[in-house]
């Protein structure tokens, strides 16, 4: 249970885990696929006040709060797979919050409309200069990235020609309503467009710019790396043939909808192995909402900007148009500094923070990693790290001679063990 939710979401809180461990797997799966209700409801504690739109990093802590308090996990699991698949960066913050809007709307839809939609939204027109493409003057940025990234994967099954071709179809789309000098939507202005008859993977017609969309998303090579990215999302072992190509016929016989992939691939048992050696690295933004999530703490400080960043991912700035690099990626050294700076973060915020006093100088070590785990909302943690724990408990146990110096062993031995286990291999992995 607490792999799944990890996984499709940002891990358990303690109530979570135990209401679905004892519902079940199948139940569980039905609730992460079918969520209630048209919007996404929020739980938990309230946020610092937030400015998005205005005040630097509030859009990133805005997001971080909805992963943090959402009840709809693999739907905002999802928004994030779709921010990395179209990344998009360099425009306007009003324009990546509608995008993120956008996501969250076709997350488990169907993917020509989430395609469609993301074609015509401004943001990623503006980014890859979709919008003013004029039939004089073809830009073929956003053609190329449709196939190398989003539909067909690079150098797979398209040529330049496809590309140019595709640029000509894609013209006509111009900037359309706009409020304090930031786009707001776009529209497709007839006399902007090339109607002239274009040649796209061997198929010729006067296409437009849903004509290249269907082409490509009809083509033989999109059905494997839409698979790929969505088994890679949520998945570290090897995909093999036989699992790949019955994904692929799911995705194309339910007319390319994207819940009965990824229900499949969530009820995979590869991806419930090695579940006592996980494997799988946490991207930094899913590590913090998780932790934080688990420990019942809201977004309180804008430390979490700079400690994600620091970290390696800033949400709404992705590296470039291919995104972030994942799985192993994220474990750089200054990566993994900042996730050790991350833990100082956490610990010092109410709640967590241990006061000098706070803790019980009678404690056992058995008794002192409860406590530790019960505040942290009882974090995965490997046998062999309890065991490490445990010793680290005893050894600040024989430290202590004088009585003054029991209370400090005892505090020591909490944050000693809080920050490991915030910080500690077994923290980074899922």
């Amino acid at each position: 249970m607490r792999r799944v939710l990890w996984r499709a979401g940002f891990g358990a809180t303690p109530h979570e885990a135990r209401k679905w461990a004892h519902r079940g797997r199948a139940a569980t799966l039905r609730w992460l696929l079918t969520p209630n209700g048209h919007q996404a409801p929020l739980s938990g504690p309230k946020p610092m006040p937030l400015d998005p739109t205005n005040e630097y990093g509030h859009d990133m802590l805005w997001w971080l709060d909805r992963m943090v308090r959402t009840t709809r996990p693999l739907e905002e699991k999802m928004v994030l797979l779709w921010h990395d698949h179209f990344a998009t960066r360099d425009v306007d913050t009003p324009l990546m919050l509608r995008q993120n809007a956008l996501f969250r709307r076709r997350a488990l839809g169907t993917f020509p409309a989430l395609l469609r939609e993301t074609m015509e939204d401004p943001a990623l027109g503006s980014f890859l200069n979709l919008v003013g493409s004029h039939k004089d003057e073809p830009n073929e940025n956003f053609a190329r990235e449709l196939m190398e990234l989003f539909t067909l994967g690079e150098g797979n099954g398209y040529t330049e020609a496809d590309v140019r071709e595709a640029a000509r179809a894609l013209t006509g789309f111009v900037k359309g309503r706009e409020a304090g000098g930031v786009l707001l939507t776009t529209r497709f202005d007839p006399e902007h467009h090339d109607p002239g008859v274009k040649r796209i993977f061997g198929h010729r017609g006067r296409f437009g710019p849903n004509d290249v969309l269907r082409l490509c998303v009809e083509h033989h090579a999109h059905p494997e790396l839409l698979v790929r990215r969505l088994w890679s999302f949520f998945v570290d072992e090897p995909l093999d043939r036989s699992t790949r190509l019955r994904l692929q016929r799911i995705y194309v016989r339910s007319s390319h909808r994207l819940k009965p992939v990824v229900g499949a691939i969530l009820d995979h048992p590869a991806l419930y192995a090695h579940l006592g050696a996980p494997t799988m690295v946490k991207a930094p933004a899913v590590a913090i909402a998780g932790m934080l999530r688990a420990a019942g703490l809201g977004v309180k400080t804008d430390d979490w900007v700079w400690v994600t960043a620091g970290m390696g991912q800033r949400l709404f700035s992705p590296p470039s148009v291919a995104g972030w690099e994942w799985g192993p990626a994220w474990m750089s050294s200054n990566g993994m500094r900042s996730r050790f700076v991350a833990a100082n973060v956490a610990l010092s915020q109410p709640g967590l923070k241990v006061e000098d006093g706070d803790t019980p100088v009678d404690l056992k070590p058995e008794e002192h990693l409860r406590r530790a785990m019960d505040a942290l909302g009882h974090p995965w943690a490997s046998v062999r790290a309890r065991k490490g724990l445990l010793s680290l408990a005893k050894g600040y146990d024989a430290m202590a001679g004088q009585k003054w110096q029991r209370q400090v062993a005892a505090d020591m031995t909490q944050r000693a063990m809080r920050h490991l286990l915030l910080s500690a291999p077994d923290a980074q992995l899922h």
